[in-house]
């Protein structure tokens, strides 16, 4: 599973898991659309690599 994580607002939230998906265009599409909306947005790989990262 490819997962979308964030945190809302600052360094010291948890990391939230936004959405799970079976492809990684569609994780990376959904995390495009969401980056702008959180302080940190990253795409998880099924090895637990971070594969996409927004720029804050």
């Amino acid at each position: 599973m490819w997962t979308v994580k964030c945190k809302p607002n600052n360094d010291s939230q948890a990391w939230l898991t936004l959405e799970s998906y079976e492809n990684k265009s569609q994780a990376l599409l959904h995390a495009a659309r969401v980056s702008g909306q959180y302080f940190k947005v990253n795409v998880i790989d099924p090895d637990y690599n971070i594969i996409w990262r927004n720029k804050n």
